[in-house]
């Protein structure tokens, strides 16, 4: 029965909580548990929410009294250490943040649980939230559960090896130049990151959003893009802080005609290739798109890994930005989203690689870890990813899902069809 608990959806989880099929208390409890178990190997809690067991005693009551929270009712889910949680203490290998606990929780935190969700436990990531791999002097290391020699990524990367080995269902990540992409490819998991102003940042240690950073937006992790159509219309919209939110509508993957779409592909940018396996993978995917009544055909920016290299390192450093001034960073940062503006204007999605290879040797050198995914950062779009194929030791690979701003319904219904070709998640061995 916990194998059962805690292998299971989001939606899973809700629908039998609700049917009182299970209690709230066996879910929350065969989860804490299980990260027991495995937390020992892989070190992705970093603290675990003494709460959890009250919490979700309450929830059973509530619910046998008629008093149902909401679509997460009794859910378990688990946030990146950079999302606030009130009086408890997230270091961050920072000793300003080791004395000062925030006084309130982050708002998407604030909307999850007002959905019902419960929060059991906040994980790893590198020093100050931001990074390719995920380690930091206070938590130490977290690896990845399907080979413990190999990374699960940055920035994200100790949500996403939790949720991969089982700990949790769903949790909160963020990404700025791949910090939920990478590690949901690498631990097999399905991710979205949003348009740029979909999903406010309030709470969020230093992920600002808005006007001063736009390439960095919050998402959920899971392991079914069901969750992810579950999570996403919970948590965005404005909270009157974030000015850089914009009040659109969200709208429903399951009204996208698959049969309507154009979607281009390209299994690797020549100057920059990938790993056999990747581009096989990533090729795959292009025929079972258009198996699904997709019209696909090969397409391929110029010169778009090249140029984002160069404005990205200039966007992370303006004020030392040497022969260039604020201005002119700004605009040819402009000049590169209206170049990919035009490119997309022919296509309803792109579908490419994550990353060059699959999750490599922890800390192995890999200066271009983020080169398929920082364009669409600064681009801001909306970017699925979902895993597609497997290594032949096991590990996952996903492949990137890329469509206009606002359409995230599109890039999650092109993801979910490719989970139902390819079967998605995969229980790892650990």
């Amino acid at each position: 029965m916990a194998n059962e608990l805690i292998f299971s959806s989001a939606t899973a989880l809700a629908q039998a909580i609700r049917s009182k099929a299970v209690s709230v208390e066996a879910v929350v409890t065969a989860h804490l548990q299980h990260i027991d178990a495995v937390n020992p190997r892989l070190n992705a809690v970093v603290q675990r929410l003494p709460d959890a067991p009250t919490r979700a005693r309450q929830a059973d009551a509530d619910l046998a009294r008629g008093q149902w929270y909401g679509p997460l009712h009794g859910v378990p889910f688990t946030v990146k250490e950079v999302f606030d949680k009130a009086g408890v203490v997230s270091p961050l290998d920072i000793r300003l943040r080791q004395r000062q606990p925030p006084g309130a929780d982050a708002v998407a935190v604030t909307r999850l649980r007002q959905a019902g969700a419960i929060l059991i436990g906040k994980t790893n990531c590198p020093p100050n939230g931001s990074g390719s791999d995920t380690e930091n002097a206070v938590t130490g290391r977290t690896l990845n559960p399907y080979n413990l020699d190999h990374t699960p990524g940055g920035s994200s990367g100790g949500e996403a090896a939790l949720i991969a080995a089982g700990g949790s269902p769903l949790g909160l990540g963020s990404d700025g130049s791949g910090g939920l992409r990478i590690p949901a490819h690498y631990c097999g998991l399905a991710t979205l990151k949003p348009t740029s102003g979909r999903i406010l940042n309030t709470g969020v240690y230093n992920q600002p959003g808005g006007l001063t950073d736009p390439r960095t937006q919050i998402g959920p992790l899971a392991r079914t893009v069901t969750d992810l159509a579950l999570v996403l219309p919970l948590i965005c919209g404005p909270d009157g802080i974030d000015a850089g939110v914009v009040p659109m509508p969200w709208l429903d993957p399951a009204d996208v005609d698959l049969r309507s779409l154009r979607v281009g592909y390209f299994m690797e940018d020549p100057a920059y290739p990938v790993s056999h396996e990747v581009a096989r993978t990533v090729g795959n995917a292009a025929q079972a798109l258009a198996r699904a009544g997709a019209e696909v055909q090969v397409a391929h920016p110029r010169d778009w890994i090249h140029d984002g290299r160069e404005i990205n390192y200039f966007v992370q450093d303006l004020a030392g930005t040497p022969g260039r001034t604020i201005v002119e960073v700004y605009a040819l940062w402009d000049h590169y989203r209206t170049r990919l503006l035009q490119f997309m204007a022919d296509y309803d999605a792109l579908l490419c690689p994550v990353d060059h290879h699959a999750a490599p040797l922890f800390r192995e050198r890999d200066t271009a870890r983020f080169d398929y995914s920082i364009p669409f950062s600064l681009a801001g779009y909306p970017c699925a990813v979902v895993r597609a194929g497997t290594m032949p030791d096991g590990r996952p690979i996903g492949v990137q899902i890329v469509a206009p701003p606002w359409r995230e319904d599109v890039a999650l219904a092109l993801a979910a069809s490719l989970e139902r070709e390819f079967g998605g998640w995969q229980r790892p061995a650990l």
